[in-house]
């Protein structure tokens, strides 16, 4: 691989555990690739330790032993380690001081496990005669919206500055570690991208930088037809398309970052999910599914529906458009919603339902519109090209469970009550991938 096209590997929390292995990924990958971009995610169990600061911001005995914790992960740190670690104390303290924690002063915090996990890991590469320097996101150059907590990368206006001081480094010979989920708002204040968003980050160098291929590496994690935990039969997908995986991410699959795939879709690159510790079963993702016949099924809960009988239903147009607005403007974000003659329904997270309930029940009011609900249900996809000719190998009995359906040639989604939703959910993967042969 050329300067033109470096790879970009990022090390998933858990890898970190073995940090001799990440070591010895990153230097036969030099060997046989040339130029690498590493991107760290903060040590596994930092960012919830840092999370529980944020939820009680006055617990200082709780704090101190956060700190101490944190510390005992990074032994043996180098000086600006140190002293990141120091700055991590006045944040903790700030928000002490303060007593609440807006999003901006949350972002600074949780921030620092990605920091720290860089500084970290700099003199174990040094080490190894991998001549690795540290970069943090936000200094590089990574500008996102403003939207704390969950930010999204602007890449227009991040390229010019990423690829000037990374090309730098690369040409030089370095291997640059950046952090990964963490970025600059329009505000100029530190953003992190949600949870899982080291792998957004990682697609979002790999188009700026122009790279073919980014290695995701985890550790113990792979993309499969279902969560393991509620499906023991469930098997590893060897391929899936941009569509697909963008599918599985935004429906409850917890492997990828909601936006990882939408940088890689825009500059054509392959991604690949790597488990380093389960050879073999590692996931590709690009242009192209899989062989015929690859599904997968998610379960997204705890979601609730929200159900509205529309006089008039298709005379009265504009109605979708002026639910959308009314809960934009609340604050919500609809999961998904399903649609009829008469009746619209849409799905919200379960915690905000009764809030949006309330956003819509003036124009209920004016428009002599019935609302029922909240209801708590799962929502169940089923994804891969030409699913929906297979919707017909569902049990009935599943079927008539259906608080709403929905359909496309790649994607079933069906809304079922909260206490059926783990055994519809088998029956699916029954139906669509252990009992269909690819």
């Amino acid at each position: 691989m050329t300067l033109a096209h470096p790879l970009v590997v990022k090390f998933g929390g858990a890898t970190l555990s073995k940090p001799a292995d990440v070591v010895d990924w990153v230097r036969r990958r030099r060997a046989a690739h040339g130029p690498v971009v590493v991107v760290l995610s903060a040590r596994e169990g930092v960012t919830d330790l840092l999370r529980s600061v944020i939820a009680t911001p006055r617990a200082r005995t709780k704090h101190a032993r956060v700190l101490r914790q944190i510390a005992e992960l990074h032994p043996a740190l180098p000086r600006e380690g140190l002293q990141r670690l120091t700055r991590l104390r006045l944040l903790i303290q700030e928000a002490e001081r303060r007593g609440k924690v807006d999003p901006p002063l949350a972002d600074r915090i949780v921030s620092q496990g990605e920091r720290l996990a860089v500084q970290w890991m700099l003199p174990q590469m040094s080490a190894a005669g991998i001549p690795a320097v540290g970069v943090e996101a936000d200094h590089l150059g990574i500008i996102t919206n403003n939207e704390y907590g969950a930010s999204t990368i602007l890449l227009d206006r991040s390229e010019p500055s990423v690829r000037r001081t990374l090309l730098r480094w690369l040409r030089a010979g370095r291997v640059p570690v950046v952090t990964g989920f963490v970025g600059r708002s329009l505000e100029g204040r530190v953003t992190t991208l949600g949870r899982g968003g080291s792998d957004y980050t990682a697609t979002a160098l790999g188009a700026m930088l122009r790279s073919r291929r980014v290695e995701l590496v985890k550790r113990g994690v792979s993309v499969l037809t279902g969560d393991p935990r509620r499906i023991p039969t469930a098997r590893p997908i060897a391929r899936l398309s941009y569509d697909e995986a963008e599918e599985l991410a935004q429906f409850g699959a917890k492997v990828l970052h909601p936006l990882t795939v939408e940088p890689a879709r825009e500059f054509g690159i392959e991604v690949d999910v790597m488990p380093l510790d389960l050879p073999g079963a590692n996931t590709v993702i690009g242009p192209s599914s899989g062989p015929p016949g690859m599904r997968a099924v998610t379960l997204l809960s705890p979601v609730a529906l929200v159900r509205i009988r529309v006089p008039g239903g298709r005379q009265r147009p504009g109605v979708v458009a002026e639910v959308s607005r009314r809960l934009t403007a609340a604050g919500l974000n609809i999961v998904t919603l399903f649609t009829s003659s008469t009746l619209l329904t849409v799905v919200l997270e379960a915690s905000k339902a009764s809030k949006g309930r309330a956003a819509l029940q003036p124009l209920a009011d004016r428009d002599r519109m019935v609302l029922d609900g909240p209801h708590r249900v799962g929502l169940l996809m089923a994804i891969g090209d030409g699913v929906l000719g297979d919707i017909a190998r569902l049990a009935p009995s599943s079927l008539k469970l259906g608080e709403g359906l929905s359909a496309t040639p790649r994607s079933v989604t069906l809304a079922v009550p909260t206490r059926d939703a783990p055994r519809v959910l088998l029956e699916m993967h029954r139906a669509l991938v252990e009992q269909r042969t690819p």
